[in-house]
């Protein structure tokens, strides 16, 4: 049934739009995304100053979008709707509001072929109430597209609609000519005013998700959800905020928002935002994070932390909101079309975008703190009640709390979780690690799935010996036991095995050299200047050096350096077995000379390593130069940190006698260490006191 009747103007309903603008606007733009569809829908709505809107998805085959707003006149459909493409709101525009004092969303008019992204067949019906009168037209996609092969069209593209009714009262409406009762129920649900869209021959693979569009919608219309003039149906069911937003743990502030005027490019502008954190994760990570609005629409969507780095594991839990009508005044565009992203490379967005990085980290640092001490009380008493070798000194149970606190919800929520966590913690604490390592580790772990990581990282630090982060005293015993497997290898190791060794564990050379580390750096600039023929290497040519099988790893000496150059110590070392001998001792003096010439405000030391050095010492003249067999540097070096850790055990008071970590620090050296620690203790009587004390404890000979 068409019902023509005929307007003063003569105009008809003409849909205009350039060539290929459906393709590119509205099938490529929202292809099987029906949840951007519906929400552009809903945009126009608001835009119509709608109080209701009504979403249907009952029927496999189409899907209805009703509301209440003000409908269009014919003049307003001519004008406005059958023009796509129009010149976008601009200047003084830019900022207008509706009747109802709502800032517009909509600002080019191409957010009505949003649809044919998911259907070749639309249907709208409007009514204004200031005529009173309902128009009633389909557009056919198939219909629209035809004629596409032209690829150079002298002008704008026509298609005129299907017209069911061109202005009619409602008792002259032809219901028969409707499926599914949508319009029926469309008139029941007004008062006179709104408009009606069908989508039908839907081009989607499976049907929208009541529960994900509700969802969709509380993400995209965050801040218009939340006003009292303004609701969202989808099937008869309003969407709430408990629906649409999840359910927070924590929210700042507690109701409502917060206001700063933030300096934008040389301009304040006013912004508006509020975050909420949940206790479980248990969304898709492309729902966390901060949701950027404007004139009440997403224009930044999820995720999005404004480039704040390394907090992963707490974003995951982030619903943040931030409100800047402002980004949709520009002449120029700044947020994208389909409404996902925002130029943040623009000048009028940059300064939004640091402040945006800053606010995020402020959230978390305050989110961690206020669930610290909600959880605090709770893991205190488990840390407290570890027995065994699992018992830790109370600054130290304040430090471990400390970290599991500070760790993600997950472990708050899981008891089991939490408990294995507290026993690995303190079974790396007190048997290996310190504090400092474990801190690290867990900075590593960037996302809530990876706290099993962490529990199988701390197995393994309980495996694997960490002495550069464990607890001073095993970190001392540690080396002593180094040294004491040292010994074994310095009676008949390679060179190169002594070598790597000493520049694996340069503290081997003793505690009184400070931290120097092997300095390949320094050692190619030696090696290619032994290969220039400006450094004698053990008297080569540079053609003899070539030639050596070893010539990649010349020169065969080993340079250390502190982390400022002002120390070097080169060490010239040859095996257990072979004799150190005058061009040994002569060699090293050149490489010390050499290096002091080219590093002239360095103090330069060298060491002879090797077997007899008794004979090079008493001709040694030179005072920066150590000559010494492998048993000398082990049997120095186990002295001198016998008596470090001598010296720590002396100040650990009685009540931390039976601490494991002691008598573990006395074992670890071998029998070798606790007779030298003992020969200590017979020159001093608070060591010997100490001895005594662990004897009393363990009712027996200690290290006997």
């Amino acid at each position: 049934m068409n019902q023509k009747v005929d307007n003063k103007n003569n105009k008809e309903f003409v849909l205009k739009y350039s060539h290929n603008i459906i393709e590119h606007l509205g099938l490529k733009l929202y292809q099987n995304k029906p949840t951007n569809v519906i929400a552009e829908l809903i945009s126009n709505s608001w835009d119509a100053d709608a109080e209701s809107v009504w979403i249907e998805l009952n029927q496999p085959e189409s899907i209805a979008i009703m509301d209440d707003g003000v409908g269009m006149t014919e003049q307003e459909l001519i004008e406005k709707y059958f023009i796509i493409g129009k010149k976008k709101r601009a200047g003084s525009t830019l900022a207008s509001r509706t009747t109802k004092e709502r800032c517009i969303m909509g600002r080019k008019g191409i957010g009505k072929l949003a649809p044919f992204g998911i259907a070749r067949k639309l249907s709208l019906i409007t009514v204004s109430r200031t005529t009173g009168l309902f128009y009633w037209f389909e557009l056919d996609l198939s219909g629209m597209l035809s004629d596409s092969d032209s690829l150079l069209e002298p002008q704008a593209k026509e298609y005129r609609p299907k017209i069911i009714c061109d202005g009619v009262a409602e008792s002259e409406l032809p219901l028969q000519e409707e499926r599914n009762g949508y319009v029926s129920r469309f008139l029941r649900k007004i008062d006179g005013q709104g408009t009606l869209i069908v989508l039908s021959d839907l081009s989607l693979k499976k049907s929208v998700s009541e529960k994900r569009l509700k969802e969709s919608i509380g993400q995209r219309f965050t801040v218009t959800l939340l006003r009292d003039d303004f609701s969202v149906n989808v099937n008869d069911k309003v969407v709430e905020e408990k629906d649409a937003l999840p359910a927070f743990h924590i929210r700042y502030p507690e109701k409502g928002y917060k206001s700063e005027t933030v300096k934008i490019n040389g301009q304040d502008r006013e912004v508006k935002f509020w975050v909420g954190f949940v206790e479980k994760a248990d969304w898709p990570q492309d729902q966390a994070g901060v949701g950027v609005y404007t004139h009440g629409k997403i224009a930044q969507d999820r995720p999005f932390v404004f480039g704040l780095k390394g907090s992963e594991i707490w974003t995951r839990y982030m619903y943040g909101v931030v409100e800047a009508d402002w980004l949709d005044e520009f002449d120029e565009d700044i947020v994208s079309t389909d409404r996902t992203s925002i130029n943040w490379e623009h000048d009028d967005t940059k300064d939004l975008y640091d402040w945006g990085k800053d606010e995020v980290g402020k959230w978390i640092r305050q989110y961690q703190k206020d669930r610290k001490i909600k959880n605090e009380g709770i893991v205190t008493k488990k840390v407290r009640s570890l027995q065994g070798e699992l018992k830790v000194t109370p600054v130290e149970q304040q430090a471990i709390t400390d970290i599991v606190c500070s760790m993600s919800n997950k472990i708050q929520k899981d008891e089991q979780l939490q408990n294995e966590v507290i026993t690995k913690l303190a079974s790396a604490w007190t048997h290996q690690p310190s504090q400092t390592i474990i801190k690290s580790l867990w900075n590593r772990v960037d996302s809530v799935d990876n706290e099993n990581e962490f529990i199988t990282v701390l197995d393994q630090i309980h495996e694997h010996l960490v002495p550069e982060a464990m607890s001073l005293s095993i970190m001392v015993s540690q080396r002593i036991y180094a040294l004491t497997k040292l010994e074994r290898l310095s009676k008949t190791g390679t060179e190169p095995q002594l070598q790597a060794l000493l520049e694996e564990f340069p503290w081997i050379l003793g505690s009184d050299k400070g931290k120097v580390y092997a300095d390949e750096t320094m050692k190619e600039v030696a090696k290619k200047a032994a290969l220039d023929g400006t450094l004698e290497a053990h008297g080569f040519t540079e053609r003899d050096v070539k030639d050596q099988p070893d010539s990649g790893t010349r020169p065969d000496f080993t340079v250390f350096s502190d982390a400022n150059n002002k120390t070097i110590i080169l060490i010239e070392l040859k095996s257990p077995l072979v004799d150190l001998q005058r061009r040994h001792y002569n060699q090293l003096q050149t490489y010390m000379g050499w290096f002091q010439d080219h590093y002239s405000d360095s103090n330069v030391f060298g060491y002879l390593i090797g077997r007899n050095p008794n004979e090079w010492r008493r001709k040694n003249n030179n005072n920066k130069i150590e000559i010494m067999s492998w048993q000398d540097v082990c049997l120095s070096s186990r002295k001198d940190y016998v008596e470090l850790l001598a010296s720590m055990i002396n100040g650990v008071s009685a009540e931390y006698v039976d601490d494991y970590r002691i008598r573990r620090a006395i074992e670890l050296g071998g029998k070798e260490s606790i007779d030298l620690l003992k020969k200590l203790a017979e020159a001093n009587s608070t060591l010997s006191e100490f001895f005594q004390r662990i004897n009393k404890k363990t009712g027996g000979d200690f290290g006997a």
